[in-house]
């Protein structure tokens, strides 16, 4: 019987190999999830840090909208109040308003026939003289008042006025501002408070009708010179003397500020200086890291802009309603004066957020018109082919859309353009100038739109 070869090593299993294989298993294995991990970390690295972005976006655009709500009002009072070349352009043209004057000449005259009586003093020359004729005390001291108001308000309408007023006001705010500062000491003081002296014109008008209070006396008066230089305290008493009667505390003064709370006031327009300066800056930063961080620009920047103007629109409104309230809130003889006053101040408030809206729009029809929206897209071929009609205006225009339409709807554009031009006027108060520049570009408008249908035509 032949012998049987033996069995291979393949074929009975070698023990000393089963290790290794577990071993190449093992790494062809870690291999495999090494691979795997680098295949799908490009793939998730992107998705987070896009995410990521959006989220940084979307936050930064909130701190920015909200800082740019604290920035408006901030800038513009620190803007407006914090100079005084600002300060006196916006204040002087009151001294022209005939409600403004009106105020001043009453409130002064009332002052002056409060300190010196003048109804008790006809009451007490008629009941001497003629008892029977007292009741006569009441309407004289109505004509005497309406005279003196007259002479008064004759100062106070004069170039002269206007010409103190705006150095007065120039005078007492820059003292202002250096005590407000810590540069200087507050010069202007009457009882504890900084004060807008009108003692001199006061005093001009009292000499108008020296005859009157003279008679009302009983004996000549003699007026001092106030130059407008002197303390009002100062200046008063001196009135007082020659008058030989006792006058309110704040006569002929207008009260700027309580100067008992210097210390603390000054305390606050530093910080207030500071604050707004870094909201400001921190607005821009704000603004450019959500336009940075976005996967997608120019919408943010339309988001940005949008929520700009928004918040332009709102605070003129609001700022509207709170100058109505103050105004509503004034005395009805008053309410003409503070009407003047606060149009004033907020005129300037309209002006610094109206540049800021046309900034904010602007760069809001930028950001739309130039990009990849379908509309966009449409606008600019279409505006593309207007000027190549234009341009091409000597030939016929043919083969260009934009002027063929215009051609077949001439009319009504001409129409329109006369009727949007009607709007504005109504709707808008303009001066001169920008009265000129919009009608110029509606006669632009309707020669333009009357030649490019005439080629076509």
């Amino acid at each position: 019987m032949a012998e049987t070869p033996s069995d291979t090593p393949e074929q009975a299993g070698d023990p000393a190999r089963v290790p290794d294989e577990d071993a190449g298993l093992r790494r062809i294995q870690a291999e495999r999830e090494a691979l795997a991990k680098r295949v799908e970390q490009p793939e998730n690295r992107p998705v987070k840090r896009r995410r990521l972005r959006r989220v940084s976006a979307a936050l930064l655009l909130v701190v920015a909208v909200l800082l740019f709500t604290l920035a408006v009002p901030g800038a513009w009072f620190r803007r407006t109040f914090a100079d005084s070349d600002r300060y006196v352009g916006m204040v002087a043209p009151l001294a022209q308003d005939p409600a403004v004057q009106e105020y001043l000449s009453r409130t002064v005259t009332n002052q002056v026939f409060e300190a010196l009586g003048v109804e008790e003093r006809l009451n007490s020359a008629l009941a001497e003289r003629a008892p029977r004729l007292v009741f006569l005390a009441g309407p004289l001291a109505d004509a005497v008042r309406g005279f003196v108001q007259e002479k008064v308000q004759a100062i106070f309408a004069s170039d002269a006025f206007a010409t103190y007023w705006e150095q007065a006001n120039r005078y007492v705010h820059e003292q202002l501002i250096a005590a407000l500062q810590g540069e200087g000491d507050v010069l202007v003081v009457s009882h504890g408070r900084v004060v807008l002296s009108l003692l001199p014109l006061v005093n001009q008008g009292l000499q108008a009708v020296s005859s009157v209070t003279s008679e009302l006396l009983g004996r000549q008066i003699e007026l001092p010179d106030l130059t407008g230089v002197e303390v009002p305290s100062e200046a008063v008493a001196r009135i007082e003397q020659a008058l030989g009667t006792d006058l309110p505390d704040q006569f002929g003064t207008v009260t700027v500020y309580d100067s008992e709370e210097l210390a603390a006031v000054q305390d606050s327009v530093d910080l207030a200086g500071r604050l707004i300066t870094l909201i400001v800056v921190l607005f821009f930063l704000a603004a450019a890291g959500a336009l940075w961080a976005s996967t997608r620009r120019r919408r943010t920047l339309v988001q940005l802009t949008t929520a700009l103007a928004v918040v332009l629109v709102i605070e003129r409104r609001f700022a509207i309603a709170a100058a109505n309230r103050v105004v509503d809130a004034a005395k009805p003889e008053n309410r003409e004066a503070a009407s003047a006053v606060v149009d004033q101040v907020l005129g300037t408030l309209l002006r610094f957020t109206g540049w800021l809206l046309v900034l904010a729009v602007g760069a809001l029809l930028i950001a739309l018109l130039s990009g990849s929206y379908p509309w966009a897209v449409r606008l600019r071929g279409w505006v593309r082919d207007v000027g190549g009609a234009v341009t091409g205006a000597v030939g016929r225009g043919e083969g260009v859309p934009a002027a063929a339409w215009i051609g077949g709807h001439r009319d009504a554009l001409m129409l329109g353009g006369a009727a949007a031009f009607v709007l504005v006027l109504l709707v808008a108060n303009l001066s001169i100038g920008w009265f000129l520049l919009v009608a110029l570009l509606l006669s632009a408008y309707e020669l333009l739109v009357y030649r490019l249908g005439a080629t076509v035509t």
